[in-house]
């Protein structure tokens, strides 16, 4: 029988615990660097070493300078960009189920020097553990180095695992999400780029798919929809519409085309629908138009 001679083992309690990790990069970023924008159902560390990026987090937008950090959470819609500047960041993605971490999502964190030691010291370990390069921006599985040396994978969960207590612990959060300047100029490119992937998609069958175009522009949906709404005064499929009645003007115009042809070539689902579209839009049903053009042209 074992002999404890009278000691009792004193049991740690661990409430951070990181399960495994599915990335760690560190990226040098050019001037207008932009990411096509995901999500996932892990976490994501983004710190930035240099410089500033914009930071989108679902309907969120904001800056981040040297030395400050943001956490997406799991699921969470996030897109990453520079304006004129160039911006070194290191970012992490891992798993951690315990709930005392959910206190770092929707923040801002200002690293101390400890907590660069650490995250440095993640970066090391990697470089010399695993094969993979540190900007391979699609990354999707970490490759073990061979000869990679004994604990090393250890060591990066710990110094995670320490890092986020030391965030936990020690830090007043600033939240400084929807800064104005960064809204501003956002909304404009949003309204820009929306115009283009509809009327790329103007002489198809296609719908407004907005969850494609959330993903190409790397913003959620709720944000560009009320961003595109507060800059044109119009939903996007309001704006689609006005779009397709617009070409379908000049198509009538020509007089090469018969409507159902126009109805087809522009996507509506049948003549019926169009000419209903068109009257709401112009007060005239597409023959009604085309009279009216014929009337001008004798003028």
């Amino acid at each position: 029988m074992e002999q404890n001679n009278g000691y009792i083992k004193t049991e740690l309690n661990c409430p951070i615990k990181v399960s495994g990790v599915y990335t760690v990069h560190y990226f040098k970023y050019g001037r207008n660097f932009r990411f096509k924008g995901e999500s996932h159902d892990f976490w994501e560390m983004v710190f930035i070493d240099s410089g500033t990026a914009n930071i989108v987090a679902d309907d969120k937008v904001f800056k981040l300078s040297q030395g400050e950090a943001y956490f997406h959470k799991p699921n969470e819609l996030h897109n990453i960009s520079t304006d004129e500047e160039f911006a070194n960041s290191a970012i992490i993605t891992f798993d951690c189920n315990s709930r005392a971490i959910k206190p770092l999502a929707d923040k801002i964190f200002k690293f101390n020097d400890f907590e660069k030691t650490l995250l440095n010291k993640i970066i090391h370990e990697v470089k010399i553990s695993y094969n993979d390069k540190l900007n391979e921006i699609y990354l999707k599985k970490m490759t073990k180095s061979s000869d990679a040396p004994f604990g090393g994978s250890q060591i990066i969960k710990n110094c995670i695992e320490l890092l986020l207590i030391s965030l936990l612990r020690n830090h007043d959060t600033t939240e400084k999400f929807n800064d104005v300047n960064s809204v501003n100029v956002n909304s404009d490119k949003i309204v820009e780029s929306v115009h283009q992937i509809l009327s790329s998609t103007l002489n198809s069958a296609s719908s407004v798919n907005l969850t494609e175009i959330s993903y190409k522009l790397g913003f959620s949906k709720s944000y560009i929809k009320a961003q595109f709404k507060k800059k044109t005064g119009y939903s996007i499929i309001q704006y689609f519409i006005n779009m397709k009645i617009d070409k379908a003007k000049k198509l009538l115009s020509q007089h090469k085309f018969t409507i159902s042809e126009i109805a087809d070539a522009l996507g509506f689902s049948s003549v019926y629908y169009f000419s209903r579209q068109f009257k709401l839009h112009t007060d005239m049903s597409p023959t009604e138009y085309i009279n009216s053009i014929k009337a001008d042209n004798v003028l």
